[in-house]
């Protein structure tokens, strides 16, 4: 059992996607096994974090071929911290989704698309072959990609187009990427590429699988200048669709970010990981400005997923484990916060018909709990005392003023200015003051919304209560992707 559980997290999903198949006709029996299966998966990846939690990294060689000749799937802390909080994302979000609208106008292949999704997401979080995990993410994408088609209208697709092409072609350079790695070094599982490319030295060819990674990264995860695609197509999806994405496309994007710069890629490539400081600070503030300039709910917030990742490219580019450790801690928080905030903005969405800042008003006396969740989570967001998201930032400022990276900090404080503005902004024009419009309850009432959204601000206030303790996982996450022979002897053997 012990040695496929690595193979559980890709094979649950994608077993669920073929049985929601099968209940095409039957929209609420889909809802009432997908619930079932979300919770398994949940469930499934707690319990793989309290098996790494301590350091063992869990290895299945598919097909019983040893490395690096066959397909490896391994997960490690980080990996497992990932496979948590998207299992938690994938499960608040789709609860969301049954409480958004009524069975009789949800696509039937709405959940096996997101399950699909899933595995794509699952994949990406725990291969260790660098092909597979371009196939992993064109599953996720190309799930994603079908996901738009159904759940836009005709004017709407037309601002999903750049998100395809975008995509698109970060997935043809990947390709590329993949085929000049095992070009160069005749294999591609990641344990292995790590072994060569340290023996290799400063060659003008790692410099170059380095900037080409960074490009189809900083495409995929949404950083300066790629993000254009995210704020103009996210939108246009339902929140529990938006949140979802929100929550785990531009993470996993993120993941692979870090595993490939910090467990493959040498640590003194010349100008990269300047280039990188440049970049995220770039895309900090640049993605909070462009947040200040929209007057709706959900345009705001999706520039912000642009302006959070900033911080945890920041992270990385200092290329220390304690700096990492406050990115992923960093990444982590901002998949609950974020996706709640997006949540609760569904809501304003489906009580008032609009999220225009101009149009709303007065929502905290008819639904307060939702002010309630909004305000906390805007805190979080915006790095204020005691709340999950002043940790992170507290420890990445500490670590970049020990490091004299004095004017990227002063950015990323001047960021967290301006993102607090900017959920004053929503707070004072959607949540306060006279009401306006007519309020009316969702179609299937409010329980669901709750629970879901509740569920995510539990979540992000137990991280801020016992912070030292999810902090203490991110810093044996950190510590063991820096420590590349346990990866390597974990997969390739002693």
């Amino acid at each position: 059992m012990t040695q496929n559980l690595a193979l559980l997290p890709t094979l649950l999903p994608m077993i669920s996607a073929l049985v929601m198949l099968f209940w095409s006709k039957n929209i609420k029996g889909q809802k009432v096994v997908a619930f079932v299966f979300f919770l398994l998966m949940l469930l499934l990846s707690s319990f793989i974090l309290f098996k790494t939690a301590h350091g063992e990294i869990l290895v299945t060689f598919l097909g019983g071929w040893k490395a690096p000749y066959g397909i490896t799937l391994a997960i490690d802390l980080f990996s497992s911290l990932m496979l948590t909080s998207v299992s938690l994302v994938f499960f608040t979000t789709t609860l969301f989704g049954f409480g958004e609208g009524c069975a009789t106008k949800t696509h039937f292949m709405r959940l096996p698309l997101i399950f699909l999704l899933q595995t794509g997401v699952n994949l990406s979080l725990t291969t260790a072959d660098f092909f597979n995990l371009f196939v992993a993410f064109e599953v996720m994408l190309s799930s994603s990609y079908a996901l738009f088609a159904i759940e836009t209208n005709a004017e709407k697709k037309k601002a999903v187009y750049t998100y395809i092409i975008t995509n698109i072609v970060g997935s043809f350079l990947f390709l590329a990427n993949s085929a000049m790695v095992y070009g160069y070094t005749g294999n591609l599982n990641m344990a292995s590429l790590s072994v060569q490319i340290e023996t290799l030295g400063k060659e003008p060819i790692i410099l170059a699988i380095s900037l080409l990674t960074l490009i189809m990264f900083g495409i995929k995860s949404g950083m300066f200048p790629f993000y254009f695609w995210l704020p103009e197509s996210y939108p246009q999806v339902p929140s529990s669709i938006a949140a979802l994405f929100s929550g785990t496309l531009t993470k996993v994007g993120l993941y692979a970010f870090i595993r490939l710069f910090i467990t493959i890629l040498p640590k003194d490539i010349p100008y990269v990981y300047e280039l990188l400081l440049i970049l995220s600070a770039l895309t900090m503030f640049l993605g909070v400005i462009g947040a200040v300039s929209k007057s709706t709910i959900k345009g705001i917030l999706c520039y912000h997923i642009v302006s959070q990742m900033g911080y945890m490219v920041l992270a990385v580019a200092f290329l220390t484990p304690a700096a990492l450790s406050a990115g992923i801690f960093l990444a982590l928080h901002n998949m609950v916060v974020k996706t709640s905030l997006i949540l609760i903005g569904g809501v304003v969405i489906l009580c008032m018909r609009s999220d225009n800042l101009e149009k709303v008003a007065g929502f905290a006396a008819q639904f307060p709990i939702f002010a309630v969740f909004f305000f906390l989570q805007a805190a979080s967001l915006a790095g204020l005392p005691p709340f999950s998201g002043f940790w992170g930032k507290f420890l990445l400022f500490f670590e970049g003023i020990e490091l004299k990276h004095y004017i990227f900090i002063f950015v990323a404080i001047v960021t967290s200015f301006f993102t607090l503005f900017s959920m004053m902004k929503i707070w004072t024009r959607a949540f306060l003051g006279e009401k306006t419009g007519v309020f009316k309850k969702p179609p299937h009432g409010m329980k669901r919304l709750v629970f879901s959204t509740g569920m995510l601000v539990i979540v992000a206030l137990f991280m801020a209560i016992y912070a030292q303790g999810t902090l203490t996982l991110t810093e044996k996450a950190a510590f063991q992707l820096f420590d590349k022979q346990a990866y390597h002897r974990a997969i390739l053997g002693d």
